[in-house]
């Protein structure tokens, strides 16, 4: 119990700290520790109003929300799924509220099905409640709905004006239909109405970056680095001068990564211009991709990113990876290209040879057919192994399994007909697979670190994208300029993979008989 709470048990009669007309004494407790930010305080203080009186409808709604920020979001579905069967009234604007917070809460687990059902509950019972469409609009567009998603940030504007998440969120669902000149007037829109947010930046920038127009997209993107959900990446490094591309000879600039394992694959190529520039260049990266980039060009120090190795690095100067090409100002003509920019151990390369087993006269094609399921872009780049069975069928065809992760288990029930070999027990880190890939002919992936690898060691590959594509794959085309030999299959519609194999397996076959 905190103090406070002691205190107010202190001034009752010892008769009525057991009464449950006291429950409203805790509960209010709570309410003030709350707005306090003393968090675990208040939470303590709505379950002791709950112990006293277990229908109450306010300190559960109250605890949902403290559980919630205190990131124990499966406590505060139910505490939510409670209130909601204990309030009588069937139509009420305090229900509505109670549905608007589930889905809310459920959105951001994310439970996307059951997110959507409980905010349409929500506007059913309050028509008027402008956050619910918005929020609503949010679920329909992870869910692969962009059509409908903009229609509910449309109502949502309708209905409040001045929301400018609501302008936020239309841009992300206009970008992701590829109206980007629609998303970015969304957008402006957003910033209009607040100044202020990261996030709107962010998104403009990224829409602006989608566009093709790197310089002024690089530039916005600047704003990442404000992101509530994205500090982590940041924190560490505050304490030093940020490099903004000046001389730095005679100093030490940690350059650290940032993001995912594909964007540290992607952005190193700017690493050999920052050498250019000075002093000695660190590199901060993370444990599997340290092999990988042992000799890279313009590397003095390779540092494995966790805190107590940046800890222990003497640096003068810092700079997050994903910030070289806005310093470089970096155009579509001037993206630095020269492949290959990473390269594999030639020892390791014969190793993974002597597994291979395969018949010199068939192609080698290796395959990723899933993306990180513990997020929505992740489980969007997904197609499945069974989706490829369109490629089963192709003769003289050895295929390698490049998944790594849960979906790696997909292997042992591959597409009737596929020759698909499983050497991925051998994969400690990106340097065994970048090792494995220059024993292929291709590598056919969804939109994973892989692929970013295949196409950094200067392999053909072909990266198989989602309707709604991140930035760096621009709009409309089939190649990439940050890749020369890559090849991108489009979905022509949300979720529709069988289009983008069929394609596929036409090109496979044309290839296979040249």
């Amino acid at each position: 119990m905190s103090e406070n709470q002691a205190g107010i048990q202190q001034q009752l009669p010892v008769q009525a700290v057991l009464d449950p007309a006291d429950a409203l004494t805790y509960y209010k407790l709570g309410c003030t520790l709350q707005e306090q930010g003393r968090l675990t305080d208040a939470l303590g203080s709505f379950c002791r109003a709950l112990t006293l009186n277990p229908n109450y409808i306010q300190a559960l709604c109250n605890l949902g929300v403290v559980l919630h920020k205190l990131g124990r979001s499966g406590e505060a579905i139910q505490c939510f799924q409670k209130a909601l069967a204990l309030e009588s009234d069937s139509a009420n604007s305090a229900k509505a509220i109670l549905w608007y917070n589930l889905g809310s809460i459920l959105l951001e687990v994310p439970r996307l099905s059951e997110a959507v059902a409980a905010l349409r509950q929500a506007i059913a019972l309050q028509p008027d409640l402008a956050e619910a469409y918005t929020h609503l609009g949010n679920g329909l567009l992870m869910l692969q709905r962009p059509s409908e998603a903009v229609a509910a940030q449309q109502q949502a504007i309708a209905l409040q004006p001045d929301l400018s998440g609501a302008y936020s969120n239309l841009g992300n669902a206009l970008q992701a239909q590829g109206k980007v000149a629609d998303a970015i007037a969304a957008y402006n829109r957003a910033i209009t109405l607040n100044s202020t947010d990261p996030d709107v930046y962010n998104n403009r920038a990224q829409a602006l970056l989608l566009s093709g127009n790197l310089a002024r997209g690089f530039a916005e993107y600047e704003w990442r680095t404000k992101l509530n959900w994205l500090r982590h990446f940041y924190e560490w490094f505050e304490d030093k001068p940020r490099w903004q591309g000046e001389n730095f000879a005679g100093k030490r600039l940690l350059v650290y990564d940032e993001q995912g394992c594909g964007d540290a694959i992607q952005f190193c190529r700017y690493l050999p211009l920052v050498k250019a520039r000075g002093g000695i260049v660190q590199f901060s990266t993370k444990q599997p991709l340290l092999r990988l980039f042992a000799n890279f060009p313009g590397i003095d120090e390779l540092v494995e990113h966790t805190e107590a190795g940046i800890a222990r690095t003497q640096s003068d100067l810092t700079v997050p990876l994903m910030s070289l090409p806005h310093i470089f100002g970096t155009t579509l003509p001037t993206i630095p290209a020269d492949i290959p920019y990473l390269t594999a151990d030639r020892r390791s390369i014969e190793l993974w040879r002597s597994k291979m087993n395969c018949a010199g006269t068939d192609l080698r094609v290796g395959l990723v057919w899933a993306g990180n399921p513990a997020n929505v872009s992740g489980q969007i780049r997904t197609c499945g192994l069974q989706a490829m069975s369109p490629l089963a069928c192709i003769p003289g065809v050895t295929f390698y399994s490049l998944q790594k992760g849960e979906a790696s288990q997909e292997v042992h029930t591959p597409p009737s007909g596929m020759c698909l070999i499983d050497l991925t027990d051998d994969i400690g880190d990106f340097a065994d697979t970048a090792a494995l890939i220059m024993n292929l002919d291709l590598v056919i992936s969804v939109d994973t670190a892989v692929a970013h690898l295949a196409g950094a060691l200067g392999k053909p590959v072909w990266t198989l994208l989602p309707a709604a594509n991140e930035w760096r794959w621009l709009l409309a085309r089939n190649d990439s300029p940050w890749y020369p030999t890559m090849r991108l299959f489009r979905q022509s519609a949300p979720g529709d993979w069988s289009g983008v194999m069929t394609a596929v397996a036409q090109e496979l076959r044309k290839w296979k008989e040249m």
